[in-house]
Protein backbone atom coordinates (compact mmCIF):
# COMPACT_ATOMS: atom_id res chain seq x y z
CA UNK A 1 0.00 0.00 0.00
CA UNK A 2 1.22 3.38 -1.09
CA UNK A 3 2.02 5.99 1.88
CA UNK A 4 -0.39 8.40 2.28
CA UNK A 5 -0.63 11.34 -0.60
CA UNK A 6 -0.48 15.03 0.29
CA UNK A 7 -4.43 15.36 -0.84
CA UNK A 8 -5.59 12.39 1.34
CA UNK A 9 -3.79 13.94 4.18
CA UNK A 10 -5.22 17.08 3.69
CA UNK A 11 -8.56 16.02 3.29
CA UNK A 12 -8.68 14.21 6.41
CA UNK A 13 -6.92 17.00 8.15
CA UNK A 14 -10.26 18.95 6.61
CA UNK A 15 -12.51 16.47 7.90
CA UNK A 16 -11.35 15.72 11.31
CA UNK A 17 -10.59 19.93 12.23
CA UNK A 18 -13.34 21.89 10.41
CA UNK A 19 -16.19 19.88 9.10
CA UNK A 20 -16.78 17.74 12.20
CA UNK A 21 -16.53 20.45 14.98
CA UNK A 22 -18.86 22.69 12.32
CA UNK A 23 -21.32 20.38 11.92
CA UNK A 24 -21.93 19.84 15.44
CA UNK A 25 -23.45 23.68 15.74
CA UNK A 26 -25.55 22.69 12.95
CA UNK A 27 -29.89 22.07 13.60
CA UNK A 28 -30.64 18.99 14.73
CA UNK A 29 -33.20 19.33 11.49
CA UNK A 30 -30.18 18.95 9.48
CA UNK A 31 -28.64 15.91 11.22
CA UNK A 32 -29.75 13.73 8.31
CA UNK A 33 -29.71 16.22 5.37
CA UNK A 34 -26.84 18.84 4.53
CA UNK A 35 -25.32 17.70 8.00
CA UNK A 36 -25.18 14.10 6.43
CA UNK A 37 -24.65 15.02 2.68
CA UNK A 38 -21.59 17.59 3.48
CA UNK A 39 -20.03 14.65 5.04
CA UNK A 40 -20.65 12.21 2.32
CA UNK A 41 -18.87 14.28 -0.15
CA UNK A 42 -15.94 14.69 2.36
CA UNK A 43 -15.90 10.91 2.52
CA UNK A 44 -16.02 10.49 -1.38
CA UNK A 45 -13.23 12.97 -1.02
CA UNK A 46 -10.98 11.21 0.71
CA UNK A 47 -11.79 7.58 -0.83
CA UNK A 48 -11.21 9.34 -4.26
CA UNK A 49 -7.87 10.94 -3.15
CA UNK A 50 -6.96 6.97 -1.75
CA UNK A 51 -7.73 5.50 -4.82
CA UNK A 52 -5.91 8.38 -7.04
CA UNK A 53 -3.06 7.31 -5.00
CA UNK A 54 -2.81 3.55 -4.98
CA UNK A 55 -3.73 2.96 -8.61
CA UNK A 56 -0.87 2.71 -11.00
CA UNK A 57 -2.77 3.22 -14.54
CA UNK A 58 -2.84 6.71 -15.55
CA UNK A 59 -6.13 7.07 -17.01
CA UNK A 60 -7.34 5.27 -13.61
CA UNK A 61 -5.81 7.79 -11.22
CA UNK A 62 -7.18 10.88 -13.68
CA UNK A 63 -10.95 9.29 -13.51
CA UNK A 64 -10.55 9.41 -9.61
CA UNK A 65 -8.24 12.94 -9.62
CA UNK A 66 -11.94 14.04 -11.36
CA UNK A 67 -14.21 12.05 -9.08
CA UNK A 68 -11.94 14.01 -6.20
CA UNK A 69 -12.45 17.62 -8.25
CA UNK A 70 -16.27 17.48 -8.63
CA UNK A 71 -16.42 16.11 -4.26
CA UNK A 72 -14.48 19.82 -3.72
CA UNK A 73 -16.86 21.82 -6.15
CA UNK A 74 -20.05 20.09 -4.76
CA UNK A 75 -18.27 20.41 -0.96
CA UNK A 76 -18.45 24.54 -2.24
CA UNK A 77 -22.01 24.40 -2.99
CA UNK A 78 -23.28 22.57 0.01
CA UNK A 79 -21.45 25.36 2.32
CA UNK A 80 -22.91 27.42 0.02
CA UNK A 81 -26.34 26.54 1.27
CA UNK A 82 -25.17 26.12 4.89
CA UNK A 83 -24.08 30.41 4.84
CA UNK A 84 -27.90 30.91 3.07
CA UNK A 85 -29.47 29.24 6.09
CA UNK A 86 -27.31 30.85 8.18
CA UNK A 87 -26.11 27.91 9.83
CA UNK A 88 -22.67 29.56 9.18
CA UNK A 89 -21.00 33.16 9.20
CA UNK A 90 -19.71 34.83 5.92
CA UNK A 91 -16.32 34.16 7.71
CA UNK A 92 -16.77 31.02 7.99
CA UNK A 93 -17.73 30.01 4.59
CA UNK A 94 -14.93 32.55 3.04
CA UNK A 95 -12.13 29.92 5.22
CA UNK A 96 -13.42 26.93 4.09
CA UNK A 97 -13.65 28.27 0.84
CA UNK A 98 -9.75 28.58 1.19
CA UNK A 99 -8.93 25.19 2.54
CA UNK A 100 -11.06 23.51 -0.35
CA UNK A 101 -9.79 26.15 -3.07
CA UNK A 102 -5.80 24.85 -1.54
CA UNK A 103 -7.47 20.56 -2.16
CA UNK A 104 -7.81 21.91 -5.42
CA UNK A 105 -4.83 23.28 -6.63
CA UNK A 106 -3.35 20.04 -4.88
CA UNK A 107 -5.78 18.09 -7.53
CA UNK A 108 -4.98 20.66 -10.26
CA UNK A 109 -1.31 19.78 -9.60
CA UNK A 110 -1.60 16.29 -9.87
CA UNK A 111 -3.86 16.00 -12.88
CA UNK A 112 -1.04 17.69 -14.65
CA UNK A 113 1.57 15.60 -13.45
CA UNK A 114 -0.08 12.47 -14.56
CA UNK A 115 -1.02 14.14 -18.01
CA UNK A 116 2.27 15.19 -18.45
CA UNK A 117 4.64 12.63 -16.85
CA UNK A 118 2.39 9.84 -16.56
CA UNK A 119 2.76 7.88 -19.76
CA UNK A 120 5.06 4.82 -18.95
CA UNK A 121 7.96 4.67 -21.09
CA UNK A 122 7.53 2.32 -23.89
CA UNK A 123 9.98 -0.89 -24.20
Amino acid sequence: MADPSVLQKKAEIFLERDVYPLLKNFPVSEKFSLSQEIKQSCFKLIRAAVMANNLTVVKKRLEWLDEADAEKTLLLVLFGIAKTQKYITQKKLFELQGKLNEIGRIIGGLQKFFINNGQQPKK
